[in-house]
């Protein structure tokens, strides 16, 4: 049989790394990296390479259920594409009609497939941004600091292959995969310095110049400790903060007393290892900051965690040159309104936006563009501030998703949400309780990708085999809910008629599918744009086309007007974890660990692929790794299954005694390992049993005050050893 070779890209996660399919008829017999690709240069990950398994995986849903006994019974019957979408019309016109567009929350996990496509059906339906999506601790949190301080809609400008000096803060190998090579390469021929900030002693930290282990939540203290010796020691470009930077002065007073022995007591690094680093980051420059989840994403502090690392980019200006940080015109959110269906000057704190916890948390409601999730769940069970009827989940295993799950199971199981539908690969928790599972087809199975801007150039994805049973892609589902709906607004024959109008609409690029295809890497105006330097000297990062940066001030903000506006100090204020050893001491007598959660495993993707054995091997069972002092406190040992508890609730996992974090420190990975896999003879596990998020307190006082942003990374935790 011949064999037909596809070049493509994977999206299992948000790498976009090249690849090559190669199948014989509708089965994948090898998958390898795209050496041409100008990202990933033909680095390939093992959980791409399972994608081969999954495509054939029988246990996968492949037709749409209807659910045929009691809600959460188990019980299905399968039904066509029509009659699901009959199911999806009915529900979403009559609850429309009798509560309000508001009562129906379209869900949507990570970003991989229909950023802009699902705001377009929520707007649809009549109401503007996501409904639901777990944006308050991923990546808007850290954006929302790059655009009130740099300017910049997008938060990957790091040049490491440029830079001489490279900090790679909260970030583990697997996030950064296509850029290894780059590291590796500037290292062996330029003399590159790493700097690795981590509270684990993780994969990229056994090769760093330096290697600075922090304490959870702290981030923003080492960030001002930081700034304190490079402005004290003036390691900074002097014309370039006079001229291209506002408030220099006040954050020169702020970080006074951030002395590099006040900033060791509170993030336990060695005072001299923040002089080292600082000196380092500001001697050894262009310097380049490539911060990812971890600082500024799950703690009580995130906004201001992440507002202090990007003033530490700016004092390290120049930006925008080669080994800074670079600035990516147009290659943030995709927002557009023609698409989104969004207008332009929409506000969405005024109160006809009809977003939950927008009074609440007015930061996410301007940059999150969506319910606040817990606030969500719980306004089902309330029915306040108004009724929520219905909820599409695509892509969202909302048990494993968000903090809390104890009150989303609560909702889910609530008499009060009239329909569930659930778009999914497997029959996951959240499916199991749904009224009407609809089956996806994954990244081999598709001709489309979201995020195809990345870094401003187009990557096109076309289908490498056709999907099993009735899959479809979300893109697929979204155009026919839609045509149900207002068929004026949803005018697409199919999907590759999206991508290409999508392609036009953002980037000016006329295609036809087979010179998308061809092409496979594609310049647009944006890559080309960001291939010039200091843009803001020549007005190029303004609409306006004036000299400056995308702020109201024109310059770097390390005092910002703005924060104050959403209830934060103008100055990146360093505030403690609300739940610590320091803030909270009557808790830490009980609950004496800090537990940093969500570090990334090789071959899972959140909670995906449990059940998939070339995945699974490597990770049989849930494990937290603990520091040998703190197992030998609790007479633990390697293998042994304990208990985690918080005061939230308790999960399970075996423990991996290890020096990979310090004493006081405890590390949970990102899975839930929610499903068995059958072939390995490996069990699942009840998310009420192991999901992380058990352990993480949800709503009002407990999170970031402007933001929501649950503390994921930072809070407090104990183990015991479990009998038996």
């Amino acid at each position: 049989m011949e064999t037909k070779r596809t070049r493509t890209v994977c999206t299992g996660c948000h790498q976009r790394c090249g690849a090559v399919v190669y199948a014989e008829g509708n089965r994948i017999v090898r998958i390898e990296g795209d050496p041409d690709s100008p990202y990933s240069k033909g680095a390939f990950c093992g959980s791409g390479i399972t994608q081969r398994f999954i495509h054939e995986d029988a246990k996968r849903v492949a037709k749409p259920l209807r659910r045929a006994g009691a809600r959460g019974e188990g019980k299905w019957e399968e039904i066509g594409w029509d009659e699901a979408l009959d199911l999806l019309e009915s529900n979403t016109k009559r609850i429309r009609e009798e509560y309000g567009p508001e009562a129906i929350v379209v869900s949507q996990g990570t970003s991989r497939t229909s950023n802009d496509w699902g705001q377009r059906l929520k707007a649809t339906i009549g109401n503007k941004g996501w409904g639901l999506s777990p944006l308050h601790v991923c990546l808007i949190p850290n954006i929302m600091p790059h655009a009130l301080t740099l300017g910049a809609g997008q938060m990957q400008g790091a040049d490491v292959a440029n830079a001489k000096t490279i900090v790679l803060w909260g970030i583990s190998a697997v996030s950064i995969l296509s850029e290894i090579k780059d590291i590796q390469k500037n290292r062996d021929e330029n003399g590159a310095k790493v700097i690795v900030i981590d509270p684990r002693y993780s994969d990229l930290a056994k090769d760093a110049d330096l290697f600075l282990q922090i304490r959870p939540g702290s981030d923003g203290a080492l960030a001002l400790g930081l700034m304190n010796v490079i402005i004290r020691e003036k390691l900074y470009d002097v014309d370039f903060i006079d001229k291209w930077t506002y408030g220099f002065d006040e954050l020169a007073e702020m970080v006074s007393e951030w002395t590099p022995e006040k900033t060791s007591q509170v993030t336990w690094i060695p005072a001299e290892q923040i002089v080292a680093a600082a000196r380092m980051m500001g001697g050894e420059k262009p310097t380049t900051l490539y911060p990812m989840l971890g600082p500024s994403c799950m703690h009580t502090n995130a906004v201001q965690s992440g507002r202090a690392l990007t003033c530490l980019t700016g004092l390290l200006g120049p930006v925008d040159v080669p080994g800074g940080f670079m600035y990516i015109p147009g290659a943030g959110p995709a927002t557009n309104p023609e698409l989104t269906l969004i207008p332009p000057d929409w506000d969405f704190n005024k109160p006809e936006a009809k977003l939950i916890g927008s009074e609440k948390f007015p930061a996410f409601a301007a940059f999150g563009n969506a319910n606040v999730p817990y606030d969500t769940f719980e306004a089902v069970i309330t029915q306040k501030p108004w009724p929520i009827k219905m909820m599409v989940l695509v892509a969202n295993d909302a048990l494993n998703c968000y903090e809390a799950p104890q009150k989303t199971a609560e909702a889910l199981k609530s008499p009060n949400l009239e329909f569930i539908a659930v778009k999914d690969f497997y029959l996951t928790p959240t499916a199991q309780l749904a009224d009407l599972v609809l089956p996806s087809s994954d990244w081999s199975e598709r001709d489309t990708i979201d995020e195809e801007m990345f870094r401003g150039r187009i990557i096109s994805s076309p289908r490498a085999v056709d999907p099993p049973g009735e899959c479809w892609d979300d893109w697929k589902f979204y155009l026919e809910w839609g045509k149900r709906l207002d068929p004026e607004l949803w005018p697409w024959a199919d999907e590759r008629e999206m991508v290409l109008w999508r392609i036009k609409l953002y980037h000016g690029i006329d295609l036809t599918w087979d010179e998308y295809v061809e092409r496979a890497y594609i310049d647009t105006p944006a890559s080309l744009s960001a291939a010039e330097f200091k843009k803001y000297e020549t007005g190029k990062l303004r609409p306006d086309g004036q000299p400056g940066f995308m702020t109201p001030s024109g310059r770097i903000e390390f005092f910002c007007p703005t924060m104050q506006a959403f209830g934060y100090e103008p100055l990146p204020v360093y505030h403690e974890p609300k739940e610590s050893p320091y803030s909270t001491p009557e808790v830490a007598k009980d609950y004496p660990l800090i537990l940093t959660t969500g570090f990334r495993l090789y071959s899972f993707f959140h909670s995906a692929w449990t059940n998939v054995p070339g995945q699974r091997e490597l990770y049989p069972h849930p494990f937290v790794v603990m520091n040998p002092a703190d197992a030998q406190d609790a007479d633990i040992v390697d293998g042994d299954w304990v208990e985690i508890s918080s005061p939230r609730g308790a999960i399970m996992a075996k423990a991996e005694v290890s020096r990979e974090v310090g004493q006081g420190v405890v590390a949970l990975p990102r899975p839930g390992w929610r499903s068995g896999c059958e072939e390995l003879g490996l069990p699942g596990y009840d998310w009420q049993d192991v999901c992380i998020n058990n352990l993480i307190p949800g709503g009002g006082d407990s999170t970031d005050p402007g933001f929501g942003t649950a503390p994921m990374r930072s809070t407090l935790c104990a183990i015991r050893k479990m009998e038996g």
